[in-house]
């Protein structure tokens, strides 16, 4: 299928996934926003770090994934300055994606989080079209316990090509092992995702889909890098 009209591709996929999700239930496995699932070790209460898991063990989860509304946008943070010019530009917004995950070494040497979003806007002609981002980052040193992870985009991007409309986001090992997932969208009636919509062929080969991959940035390369720097770990 070549477009995504209202996030098509529902019905008989999503029924075939329940059917697995439903198995996957009954194993004992945590499943994700995403269609993922997650081990059983990681399925305790709030702030709970299995204790199996600690030591040397890579493990991780995510425990809280951003609302796709306004609360996300931010306007540009202001510094004070000494060099006597005064800004005349009008303050913009910037979408962050905070995530909230959690982590069970006692240290993890690496670990890795891939961020897919999606955007839509109405061009010219009326039709929806969508713009695809995707970046990782990857944080060095990160200590037994909770975390913050955060990407953003700028304001050209949210001002020329939509506002976000699902994110999807994959923490994985050095050696490429998923650790866990999890997704969202924008809640508007209609927009049910194929399951793994960031990795489905109807999605990607989509002739309404544009990859922009350069707009989506870690948040040390931007403004608010200065801004409550202690949350976040360090970037390799």
């Amino acid at each position: 299928m070549k477009r995504i009209a209202g996030w098509m591709m529902v019905g008989l996929a999503l029924a075939a996934a329940g059917v697995a999700l439903e198995g996957a239930r009954a194993q004992g496995v945590r499943t994700t926003g995403g269609g993922m699932v997650a081990p059983a070790t990681l399925r305790g209460g709030a702030g709970a770090v299995p204790g199996a898991a600690r030591g040397t063990e890579l493990a991780a989860r995510i425990r809280r994934m951003p609302k796709l509304n306004r609360s996300i946008q931010q306007r540009t943070p202001e510094f004070t300055q000494t060099s006597g010019r005064v800004s005349r530009g009008k303050p913009r917004e910037w979408a962050l994606f905070e995530v909230t995950y959690e982590t069970a070494a006692d240290w993890s040497d690496e670990i890795s989080f891939t961020y897919y979003v999606m955007a839509e806007r109405r061009a010219v002609d009326g039709k929806k079209e969508y713009s695809l981002y995707q970046t990782t980052v990857r944080y060095v040193d990160v200590a037994r316990g909770e975390h913050i992870s955060c990407v953003v985009l700028p304001p050209t991007a949210l001002q020329r090509y939509g506002d976000p409309v699902a994110l999807a986001v994959e923490i994985t090992a050095p050696d490429g092992t998923s650790l866990a997932t999890d997704s969202v969208n924008d809640g508007r009636e209609g927009k049910a995702l194929p399951v793994e919509w960031w990795k489905a062929k109807e999605v990607l080969d989509s002739k309404s889909v544009v990859r922009r991959d350069a707009y989506l940035v870690d948040r040390s390369k931007t403004p608010f890098a200065w801004v409550n720097m202690d949350d976040y770990e360090v970037v390799k």
